[in-house]
């Protein structure tokens, strides 16, 4: 079974990864997370540096999610809001916990550690800029220690100037006090910049330290793993066989935006273009596909009925769609006939997969088109009447103040 584990808290990182019946949280989603046997050496998981290395808890997403129009369901970017969370059982098997394609959601816990490093280095870096006037050392800042190195390379290369000029800067108070102010300021801004880029994650490195940084290269190394093999380098991690213990897939599921992007390009270039997707009608559909599902639908489904509900009798009974074995054996039927086309292309047929564990399917068989053409039609019923009843209550409104 494929389920997504959504890393670095991003709803753009929602990896695919494969578990088997007997794999629980305990021996199988948290070996992702250690930096020597799981991914943490390999790409960043954690949300910001200022966060722990591993998560403490996991969660599974309950939000009924989009139905695409290829009948596959996708995330919404409510998914991981906390009134949608539903904490997994860290013993027991995943099958007996989620749907195939759910997403598991971990959670962080900040690191006091890392918070008071970070802050003691900003705090240090800051006072060396303290303006003279005020510094209980002046002089010290980083700009004139370079400064300093470089008198002594100005005077043996030979040019005067330059280092008589570089000592003079060095001196306290060289600057007047409005720009030792200003600088200060404005050192103030950049420590500020870097702390909310460090913060929102959008500058999160896997390591600070260099020859960490440098070490790690020998891990996708195709050297250092065929040295492995041949007995020259018993330490090197065998990339592979850890992707493939841990159920790496190496897929990403698209987040809505890209799904109607990349749908309506589909769409367009299917038609031959968007003037004749216009007088097809493809037009409205390829624009904003979908149906956003309610409570009780989707991965909001009754587990305990996986091998008993019919998703394809509920639709018409009980005029919602939920989820059921029989569904997603439709699913992977649907997906083996489109493979089929390919004629043993094993190029298109990897690409297609791809897109189906990004995307969905986007050209399903007339039983999965017929359920998605239902709940559409259900979700405008709903919509045209609760529109109705809007124009009555203001009509309501209205007559009530002409009396």
């Amino acid at each position: 079974m494929e389920i997504y584990i959504r890393l670095n808290a991003d709803v753009e990182h929602d990896y695919a990864f494969q578990v088997s019946n007997e794999d629980t949280i305990n021996n199988k989603i948290k070996k992702i997370f250690p930096s020597k046997t799981g991914l943490a050496d390999l790409m960043v998981l954690r949300p910001s540096i200022f966060h722990e290395k591993e998560p403490v808890k996991f969660y599974k997403s309950i939000h009924p999610g989009y139905l695409s129009e290829g009948g596959c369901l996708m995330f919404h970017y409510e998914a991981d809001n906390e009134e949608n969370l539903e904490e997994l059982n860290d013993s027991k098997p995943l099958i007996d916990q989620l749907w195939p394609g759910q997403l598991v959601v971990p959670e962080w816990k900040l690191s006091k550690k890392n918070i008071w490093v970070y802050t003691i280095i900003m705090l240090a870096w800051l006072y060396t800029d303290l303006p003279d006037a005020i510094s209980p050392t002046p002089g010290i800042c980083l700009t004139n220690q370079l400064s300093r190195l470089l008198i002594p390379v100005a005077k043996h290369m030979d040019l005067p100037e330059i280092a008589a000029k570089l000592e003079q800067e060095v001196q306290a108070n060289y600057s007047s006090l409005v720009a030792q102010w200003l600088f200060f300021v404005m050192h103030i801004f950049k420590v500020g910049i870097i702390t909310l880029f460090l913060k929102l994650g959008i500058a999160n490195p896997i390591s600070f330290n260099p020859y960490k940084l440098w070490s790690l290269r020998d891990l996708t190394s195709p050297s250092a793993n065929g040295a492995k093999n041949s007995g020259g380098n018993n330490n090197t991690t065998d990339l592979k066989t850890r992707l493939r213990s841990l159920g790496w897939i190496g897929a990403k599921r698209a987040t809505y935006d890209d799904y109607q992007t990349n749908y309506y390009n589909y769409v367009i270039d299917k038609m031959g273009g968007a003037v004749a997707a216009y007088r097809a009608g493809a037009i409205r559909k390829a624009a904003a596909p979908g149906i956003q599902l309610v409570a009780g639908e989707g991965f909001q489904s009754p587990l305990e009925d996986r091998f008993t509900a019919s998703t394809f009798t509920a639709i018409k009974t009980e005029r919602k769609f939920i989820l059921s074995e029989e569904y997603f054996v439709e699913l992977e039927n649907n997906l083996k006939k489109i493979l089929e086309e390919y004629d043993g292309d094993i190029g298109k047929m990897n690409a297609e997969i791809r897109r189906f564990r990004r995307f969905g399917i986007y050209e399903p068989d007339e039983k999965l088109a017929s359920l998605v053409k239902l709940r559409r039609e259900i979700a405008d019923e709903k919509e045209k009447a609760s529109n109705s009843d809007a124009t009555f209550g203001i009509k309501k409104n209205d007559l009530k103040k002409s009396n």
